[in-house]
Protein backbone atom coordinates (compact mmCIF):
# COMPACT_ATOMS: atom_id res chain seq x y z
CA UNK A 1 0.00 0.00 0.00
CA UNK A 2 1.29 3.45 -0.81
CA UNK A 3 1.51 5.99 2.10
CA UNK A 4 0.83 9.27 1.85
CA UNK A 5 4.72 10.39 2.03
CA UNK A 6 5.70 8.23 -0.71
CA UNK A 7 2.49 9.76 -2.57
CA UNK A 8 4.28 13.45 -1.49
CA UNK A 9 7.60 12.26 -3.05
CA UNK A 10 5.88 11.40 -6.12
CA UNK A 11 4.67 14.28 -6.78
CA UNK A 12 8.01 15.79 -6.45
CA UNK A 13 9.64 13.45 -8.82
CA UNK A 14 7.13 14.56 -11.54
CA UNK A 15 7.43 18.24 -10.83
CA UNK A 16 11.50 17.58 -11.56
CA UNK A 17 10.67 15.32 -14.92
CA UNK A 18 8.60 18.39 -15.34
CA UNK A 19 10.97 21.19 -14.53
CA UNK A 20 8.31 22.63 -12.26
CA UNK A 21 9.28 24.95 -9.31
CA UNK A 22 5.92 25.78 -8.03
CA UNK A 23 4.87 22.45 -6.36
CA UNK A 24 8.07 22.34 -4.27
CA UNK A 25 7.40 24.98 -2.09
CA UNK A 26 5.03 22.80 -0.73
CA UNK A 27 6.30 19.52 -0.87
CA UNK A 28 9.54 20.89 0.89
CA UNK A 29 9.29 22.23 4.16
CA UNK A 30 10.92 25.87 5.02
CA UNK A 31 13.34 24.41 7.35
CA UNK A 32 14.67 21.61 4.78
CA UNK A 33 17.94 20.57 4.03
CA UNK A 34 19.02 19.28 0.68
CA UNK A 35 22.42 17.64 0.92
CA UNK A 36 24.31 16.75 -2.78
CA UNK A 37 27.54 15.44 -3.17
CA UNK A 38 29.88 18.31 -3.16
CA UNK A 39 32.00 17.56 -6.41
CA UNK A 40 28.70 18.32 -8.70
CA UNK A 41 28.52 21.53 -9.83
CA UNK A 42 25.25 22.25 -7.93
CA UNK A 43 26.81 20.08 -5.02
CA UNK A 44 26.32 21.24 -1.20
CA UNK A 45 24.34 21.80 1.51
CA UNK A 46 20.75 23.83 0.50
CA UNK A 47 18.82 25.58 3.32
CA UNK A 48 15.01 26.36 3.73
CA UNK A 49 13.24 27.73 0.47
CA UNK A 50 15.68 29.81 -0.87
CA UNK A 51 17.89 26.70 -1.22
CA UNK A 52 15.62 24.79 -3.28
CA UNK A 53 15.16 27.85 -5.71
CA UNK A 54 19.21 28.01 -5.76
CA UNK A 55 19.68 23.65 -6.05
CA UNK A 56 17.16 23.37 -8.59
CA UNK A 57 18.43 26.38 -10.66
CA UNK A 58 21.93 24.51 -10.54
CA UNK A 59 20.33 21.36 -11.76
CA UNK A 60 18.17 22.88 -14.40
CA UNK A 61 21.44 25.07 -15.62
CA UNK A 62 23.97 21.52 -15.35
CA UNK A 63 21.23 19.15 -17.38
CA UNK A 64 18.68 21.33 -19.34
CA UNK A 65 20.97 21.33 -22.31
CA UNK A 66 21.88 17.76 -22.08
CA UNK A 67 18.65 16.01 -21.61
CA UNK A 68 15.57 15.43 -23.67
CA UNK A 69 12.00 14.48 -22.24
CA UNK A 70 13.29 10.52 -22.42
CA UNK A 71 16.60 11.92 -20.59
CA UNK A 72 14.08 13.51 -17.50
CA UNK A 73 12.50 10.35 -16.93
CA UNK A 74 13.67 9.15 -13.66
CA UNK A 75 12.00 5.37 -14.18
CA UNK A 76 11.77 6.11 -9.70
CA UNK A 77 11.08 3.30 -7.43
CA UNK A 78 10.09 4.44 -4.12
CA UNK A 79 10.11 2.27 -1.13
CA UNK A 80 8.24 3.49 2.39
CA UNK A 81 9.58 3.60 5.42
CA UNK A 82 7.27 5.94 7.58
CA UNK A 83 8.67 9.00 8.01
CA UNK A 84 11.74 8.13 5.87
CA UNK A 85 11.21 7.42 1.93
CA UNK A 86 13.95 5.63 -0.10
CA UNK A 87 13.97 6.58 -3.91
CA UNK A 88 15.91 4.58 -6.37
CA UNK A 89 16.11 6.30 -9.91
CA UNK A 90 18.50 6.95 -13.02
CA UNK A 91 20.64 10.23 -13.72
CA UNK A 92 20.62 10.34 -17.58
CA UNK A 93 22.09 12.76 -20.14
CA UNK A 94 23.24 12.61 -23.73
CA UNK A 95 26.47 14.66 -24.52
CA UNK A 96 27.43 16.95 -26.95
CA UNK A 97 30.42 14.43 -28.05
CA UNK A 98 27.67 11.60 -28.82
CA UNK A 99 28.51 9.85 -25.17
CA UNK A 100 25.38 8.37 -22.56
CA UNK A 101 25.20 9.35 -19.50
CA UNK A 102 22.92 6.48 -17.31
CA UNK A 103 24.10 5.98 -13.37
CA UNK A 104 22.03 5.34 -10.81
CA UNK A 105 21.00 7.80 -8.22
CA UNK A 106 19.91 6.81 -4.29
CA UNK A 107 17.79 9.27 -2.42
CA UNK A 108 16.55 9.97 1.52
CA UNK A 109 13.56 11.89 1.93
CA UNK A 110 13.01 12.41 5.80
CA UNK A 111 9.32 13.93 5.85
CA UNK A 112 7.01 16.04 8.32
CA UNK A 113 3.28 16.55 8.11
CA UNK A 114 3.93 15.63 4.64
CA UNK A 115 6.43 17.35 4.08
CA UNK A 116 10.53 16.92 3.06
CA UNK A 117 12.71 18.20 5.81
CA UNK A 118 15.99 16.28 4.77
CA UNK A 119 16.73 15.38 1.23
CA UNK A 120 19.96 13.28 0.77
CA UNK A 121 20.90 12.08 -2.93
CA UNK A 122 23.50 9.52 -2.79
CA UNK A 123 25.08 9.27 -6.82
CA UNK A 124 26.75 6.10 -7.18
CA UNK A 125 29.31 7.31 -9.52
CA UNK A 126 30.13 10.74 -9.13
CA UNK A 127 33.34 10.21 -10.39
CA UNK A 128 32.00 9.22 -14.23
CA UNK A 129 28.97 11.83 -13.60
CA UNK A 130 31.51 14.35 -13.14
CA UNK A 131 33.87 13.21 -15.74
CA UNK A 132 31.03 12.88 -18.28
CA UNK A 133 30.22 16.79 -17.25
CA UNK A 134 33.50 18.06 -17.82
CA UNK A 135 33.70 16.53 -21.74
CA UNK A 136 30.37 18.84 -22.28
CA UNK A 137 31.99 22.10 -21.62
Amino acid sequence: MTTENVEVIRRLFHAVEARDIEPMYEIYSPEVVIREAASLPYGGDYRGHAGILEHGMGYVETWNHLQDDDDRRMDAEFADAGERVFVCWRQRAHGRDGTRLDLPVVSIYDLHDRQVVRSVMHHLDTAALVAFLDRQV
